[in-house]
């Protein structure tokens, strides 16, 4: 598993101490049956300071990059939007590269 183990770059960052559980009750008060996040056991790992975008986790690895509302509600699927990656690596190359690459300009 990724946990710990990413070297964000900028406009993405590590929680703060603290934030990470903000996120995942956030994450978890949006989701609802039918989205292919709800029920998983799922781990914070960091967000972008560019977007309401935050990263989590899955036990199997599979890292997803989810559009908080930050509705403080249930939503309807596919709210939060979700995009699902095979794991960190593969985020890291298809994500944070180009997101830091465009930041830096």
């Amino acid at each position: 598993m990724a946990q710990g183990n990413i070297q964000f770059l900028a406009p993405w960052c590590e929680f703060i101490p603290g934030q990470d559980d903000v996120f995942l009750q956030e994450l978890k008060r949006e989701l609802s049956t039918g989205h292919p996040l709800y029920g998983l056991k799922l781990f914070p790992l960091g967000h972008s300071g560019a977007a309401d975008d935050a990263l989590f986790e899955a036990e199997d690895g599979r890292v997803f990059q989810v559009h908080l509302t930050l509705s403080r509600r249930p939503e309807q699927p596919p709210l939060p939007r979700t995009r699902v990656y095979a794991n960190a690596a593969e985020w890291i190359q298809q994500v944070m590269l180009p997101a830091n690459e465009e930041y830096r300009g």
